[in-house]
């Protein structure tokens, strides 16, 4: 399987012992609000989203912080 990279980024979710590659912030969101729920009893360190920049041939891996995925559950931008 491939997925092609928009805007030169992606994000990797990760929810205990399970990952995904997803191709946009709001549709990584998305399937964490799914997932977790599905789960069962999680640890909060073993969720997170990961944003993968790869602009200019220079990688960069941050980890998205909490309060902006809360506003986007809040606002519904997911």
């Amino acid at each position: 399987m491939e997925m092609k990279i928009k805007e030169d980024r992606f994000f990797v979710l990760e929810v205990g012992q399970d990952k995904w590659i997803i191709d946009t912030e709001g549709n990584a969101i998305k399937l964490m609000k799914e997932t977790i729920p599905k789960a069962g009893n999680l640890n909060p360190e073993d969720v997170s989203i990961l944003e993968i920049s790869v602009k200019e041939k220079k990688w960069e891996i941050k980890e998205l912080p909490w309060s902006r995925i809360a506003i986007a559950l809040i606002k519904g931008e997911m």
